[in-house]
């Protein structure tokens, strides 16, 4: 039986790296009484699997991971309170769903494997928020923008504008004004309600002259649009510093189904 977990990362723990995060729920697991299996082998450890490390100072409330339990029946519910029990804060679960059964003969697909898509909030600080916002409506209209992306062929141009599904600014009024949206993303009705911030108690906070965007971008092992690309653009789009500007919160995690992206909670 496997589970998929979701949890947020927030606070000061937004500096921890992900090999940390990693440690922190493998010690949780283990003083939640979670019945998680193990590899075999002289050196066993927990068969887990997380969907996408996330980057250094990035809060989120979509981080996810996969394990595989010890035993053929679980509550998820149970997990959770177990889980939930074993947190500190700037950690906390979400959510626990049970993964269906794989059909004989064919891959396991992890949360890993099935990364396609990412949702951001990126707020400014108060000094930019007026060119940061030109910055993203000239994002929005161009065609191409091309951004140094480093691979392990060395470091490349890549056009990034493709992989960008949808850019929205939040209005004083808290709505969103859709810049471009090509209707690649599914999105829960609760993930854009309040722009995020009924679902989210930890998105960034708007000091007063700050500017909030939503970017719905391409991620996974293919074509994988970071921050770093996305801050990358918008200085080239417009008149930014190049010193640190705007907070970023990744609001959730996506799967491809057919031709749309979804929630990764609802990939099976």
């Amino acid at each position: 039986m496997n589970l998929r977990i979701c949890f947020s990362k927030f606070g000061r723990l937004r500096f921890l790296g992900h090999l940390d995060v990693m440690r922190f729920f493998q010690r949780a697991i283990t003083r939640g009484g979670v019945p998680v299996a193990y590899s075999a082998g002289f050196h066993p450890h927990m068969i887990m699997s997380f969907a996408q490390p996330l980057a250094l100072s990035v809060t989120s409330d979509g981080e996810y991971f996969d394990i595989e339990c010890g035993v053929d029946s679980v509550d998820p519910d149970d997990i959770l309170a177990r889980l939930r029990g074993a947190m500190c804060d700037g950690l906390d679960v979400r959510s626990v769903t049970i993964l269906p059964e794989r059909e004989p003969n064919t891959k396991k697909q992890t949360g890993m494997s099935q990364i396609a898509g990412a949702m951001y909030l990126l707020t400014s600080d108060a000094e930019n928020g007026a060119k940061f916002a030109e910055a993203v409506r000239k994002l929005a209209e161009a065609s191409s923008v091309l951004v140094e992306k480093e691979g392990k062929s060395g470091v490349r141009d890549v056009d990034i504008r493709k992989g960008i599904h949808a850019l929205a600014i939040l209005n004083e009024g808290g709505t969103l004004e859709y810049l471009s949206n090509d209707g690649m993303f599914d999105c829960p009705p609760d993930l854009t309600g309040g722009f995020g911030r009924e679902r989210s108690a930890h998105a960034p906070e708007r000091p007063c002259g700050s500017v909030t965007i939503l970017a719905a971008v391409d991620a996974g092992s293919e074509n994988n649009i970071s921050v770093e690309l996305l801050t990358e653009a918008l200085r080239k789009c417009g008149e930014l510093p190049d010193g640190r500007f705007l907070n970023a919160h990744r609001m959730e995690l996506f799967g491809r189904r057919e031709d749309h992206m979804v929630s990764l909670a609802l990939m099976r």
